[in-house]
C-alpha cells in the first residue's frame, strides 16, 4: 500500500501534468500545420503525447527496477532545484528541451552552492535535515540518460516522418522533418533523510546501512529537437543513437573517475554535455553538406510523406521518390498527379524514380472514387 502510494505522487507533480499539456500543444500545434500544409494531417492522431504515456512509463519501469537494485538516491537539494529548472524551461522555451543541461546545473548547484542553501535555510526548526549523497549519483544519471536517449532514438527516430514546408531553396519550395517530441520517465530513487517521514508517517521507507532512506517517484525529462533537410530520416537518428550510446559509454568511464576525484563530477558532467552538444552540431553539419533536398522538381512530383492506413503504403513509397508517370501518363504537378489517377478510379500503377536516381514501377488497388485519399502526400499547387 506505501508503494502505491509513492507511485501515485507521481501524478500530483506539477511537471508531469505541464508536460502532458505542452506535448498536447505541440501536437496540436504540427496537425494544424499539416492541414496548412498539405489539406491533411499526415498523422491525425497526437503521437508525441501517445510515446510519452507509452514509451516514457516503459524505459521509466525499466529505469526504476535499476536503480531499486543499485540503490540509487538523490538528495533533496538536486530534486528540488531540478524540477524547478524543469518547470521553467517548459514554460520558457515552448519550443525546445534542454534535458541533459537540466541534469548538468541541478548538479552544479547542488555540488557547488548545496551547502550555501543548507545552512541558508536549516531545517532544524521543523524537524527536518537535509542531507546529501555521494556526487558518484549524479554521473550515473548520466550514464543512465544517454543510453536511454540511444534507445528512444534508435527505435522511434525517423518513424513518423511528418514534412513541414520552409523557405524556398532557389526558386522552389522546401520540406524538412522536425522531430520535437520528448518523454517524461517516472523514476524511482531513494532519498536519505527525514523530508517526507516526519510529515507523512505512511510513506514507504527503506533502510540500507543504518539510513533512513524515503521512495520517491521522479519525473526525468529526455527529449531532442532536430530536423533533417537532406537525408532519410531513419539513417540520421539510426546513425545519431549510435554515438548517444558511445557516450554513455565515455559518462560509465567518468563515473568511474570520480571515485578516485568526488569533486570534478559537475566538470564531467560538463564535459559530457559539451559532448553531447558536439554529437548533434556534427549531424547537423553533415545534413546541411548532403547535396539532396526534399524540394520541387519540373519532371515528376516529390513523395514528401504516406498517410498510414491508406493505399499509398502498399506502394513501396518513401519520403524523396519522385512519380515521373501516374497510370502512364506524365505528372509535374499535384493536380495533373490526381487527374492521372481519375485515368483509372480503382488502380494505381507509378513509375518513380528513389532519391539515388533508380527507377521502379509499383501499383495498388485505390479507394474507387476517391483518388484524393490514396494517402501520397506531396507539394501542393500554389493558388493563382
Amino acid at each position: 500500500m506505501r508503494t502505491l502510494i509513492a507511485c501515485g505522487s507521481y501524478l500530483l507533480q506539477p511537471l508531469v501534468w505541464l508536460a502532458v499539456l505542452r506535448l498536447w500543444l505541440v501536437s496540436r500545434a504540427r496537425i494544424k500545420q499539416e492541414r496548412k500544409d498539405f489539406g491533411s494531417a499526415v498523422y491525425s492522431d497526437h503521437f508525441e503525447l501517445r510515446h510519452m504515456l507509452t514509451q516514457g512509463l516503459l524505459l521509466g519501469a525499466g529505469l526504476s527496477l535499476v536503480n531499486i537494485l543499485v540503490g540509487f538516491s538523490l538528495p533533496v537539494v538536486w530534486i528540488l532545484v531540478y524540477e524547478a529548472l524543469a518547470l521553467v524551461t517548459l514554460v520558457v522555451l515552448p519550443t525546445t528541451i534542454l534535458p541533459l543541461t537540466l541534469i548538468v546545473v541541478a548538479t552544479a548547484v547542488t555540488v557547488w552552492s548545496g551547502s550555501y542553501i543548507t545552512d541558508s535555510f536549516s531545517l532544524d526548526s521543523v524537524g527536518l535535515t537535509w542531507q546529501g549523497v555521494g556526487t558518484q549519483n549524479y554521473l550515473w544519471l548520466g550514464v543512465l540518460f544517454f543510453l536511454l536517449m540511444g534507445h528512444w532514438v534508435a527505435h522511434y527516430g525517423g518513424r513518423f516522418v511528418s514534412p513541414r514546408i520552409y523557405a524556398k531553396q532557389r526558386g522552389k519550395r522546401i520540406a524538412g522533418y522536425p522531430w520535437r517530441e520528448f518523454l517524461i520517465l517516472p523514476m524511482v530513487t531513494l532519498v536519505p533523510g527525514d523530508w517526507f517521514t516526519s510529515q507523512w508517517a505512511f510513506w514507504p521507507v527503506i533502510h540500507l546501512h543504518g539510513q533512513s532512506f524515503a521512495i520517491l517517484v521522479l519525473p526525468l525529462v529526455l527529449g531532442l529537437r532536430f530536423t533533417v533537410f537532406r537525408q532519410a530520416p531513419r539513417a540520421v537518428y539510426q546513425r545519431l543513437a549510435k554515438k548517444l550510446v558511445w557516450l554513455g559509454v565515455a559518462a560509465a568511464i567518468f563515473l568511474g573517475a570520480s571515485f578516485l576525484w568526488p569533486t570534478m563530477t559537475p566538470i564531467l558532467l560538463i564535459l559530457l554535455l559539451v559532448g553531447y552538444a558536439l554529437v548533434l552540431w556534427q549531424a547537423k553539419h553533415y545534413d546541411e553538406h548532403q547535396q539532396f533536398w526534399y524540394s520541387q522538381v519540373d519532371d515528376g512530383v516529390r513523395v514528401l510523406a504516406i498517410r498510414p492506413g491508406t493505399p499509398a503504403v502498399k506502394l513501396d513509397l518513401v519520403a524523396g521518390d519522385i512519380i515521373l508517370e501516374c497510370n502512364h501518363r506524365p505528372i509535374n504537378s499535384e493536380t495533373s498527379f490526381y487527374e492521372a489517377l481519375l485515368a483509372n478510379s480503382a488502380y494505381c500503377h507509378l513509375r518513380v524514380r528513389d532519391m539515388n536516381g533508380e527507377l521502379k514501377m509499383t501499383e495498388t488497388a485505390i479507394y474507387s472514387g476517391a483518388p484524393h485519399e490514396i494517402g501520397i502526400v506531396l507539394f501542393r499547387d500554389l493558388e493563382g
